[in-house]
């Protein structure tokens, strides 16, 4: 009994070790996918821009979704993953702020 609880609290370690490498892997992902929307001239090439903005966006919405699986790691993994992943959600706000369409009054 002793050895499969051993060998269960060692797959749990390697299973929450490869969960922040795929977290990590993902925010590095929409990182990426950010770098490459604020070197864009969005005007330009609007949908391409939106494309980008989209997998940026998925990129965060999977690494915050899967956060909270978490729970064999330590406060200090988990808190930089999660600073990480803010990060990410306010770049990502600030390009979606300098991108939504200016709205014109109605002028009657």
């Amino acid at each position: 009994m002793e050895s499969r609880m051993q060998k269960l609290a060692q797959l749990r370690a390697r299973t929450d070790r490869q969960l922040v490498v795929l977290i990590s892997a993902r925010i590095d992902h929409g990182f990426a996918y950010s770098r490459v929307l604020a070197a864009r001239n969005s005007q330009a090439d609007w949908a391409a821009s939106k494309e980008y903005q989209q997998r940026a966006e998925d990129a965060w919405r999977e690494a915050y979704r899967l956060l909270p699986a978490l729970d064999g790691t330590s406060e200090t993994d988990r808190a930089a993953l999660l600073r990480r992943a803010e990060m990410l959600r306010q770049l990502l706000d600030q390009f979606a702020a300098e991108t939504a369409p200016l709205k014109r009054a109605a002028c009657f």
